[in-house]
């Protein structure tokens, strides 16, 4: 509960300010159970995980992901090449060693 001196705008501009520690605590909740339902996916074996950024990408290709957990600095290139005569496409994923 957030206790605010104003009505209207003013009022809701003061109350976001206000509940600004609470709702990073929300975010941090939600992480906290996105990171939890991943590693219960882990532990039970279930299949529905993928590990790795090939088989990441092939699932996503498939329109076969929920939810995807990306690494912000990850170091890797995809490129698609692509049979000037035949038109066969192969797509190449690098990623240093």
């Amino acid at each position: 509960m957030i206790d605010i001196s104003y009505g209207g705008e003013n009022g809701l501009n003061e109350a976001i300010t206000l509940a600004a520690e609470a709702l990073t605590n929300v975010k941090f909740v939600a992480e906290k159970k996105l990171v939890s339902k991943f590693f219960e996916q882990i532990a039970l074996d279930t299949g529905m995980v993928v590990f790795g950024i090939e088989d990441t990408i092939k699932a996503l290709e498939l329109s076969a992901l929920d939810t995807i957990m990306l690494y912000e600095d990850i170091d890797a290139h995809r490129y698609q090449l692509k049979h000037p005569i035949k038109g066969d496409t192969k797509v190449l994923i690098l990623t240093p060693t």
